[in-house]
């Protein structure tokens, strides 16, 4: 988990609250193919295996995960640089 004032600044904001990290990741490599190379992506999330899913698909993917920033018990801040 990351420190909210050390979080960089999103290019993307995508509010994926209520949606499961089976339609996150498909919705998010979308996303990310948009975006230049070192753009970040602000992914919100309140889905519990959010976090193990992504953190697969970043290292599948190449596309770094830079911070993670808990909001409470209930939602997440994810920030994904493009590679």
């Amino acid at each position: 988990m990351t420190d909210a004032s050390s979080v960089p600044a999103a290019d993307v904001r995508m509010d994926l609250v209520g949606e499961a990290c089976s339609t996150l990741t498909p919705m998010i490599a979308f996303q990310m193919r948009q975006l230049q190379s070192g753009q970040v992506l602000e992914v919100i999330s309140d889905d519990p295996s959010a976090r193990s899913g992504l953190a697969s698909w970043s290292r599948l993917t190449g596309n770094p995960m830079v911070a993670i920033v808990e909001e409470g018990s209930a939602r997440t801040r994810y920030y994904l640089r493009r590679k």
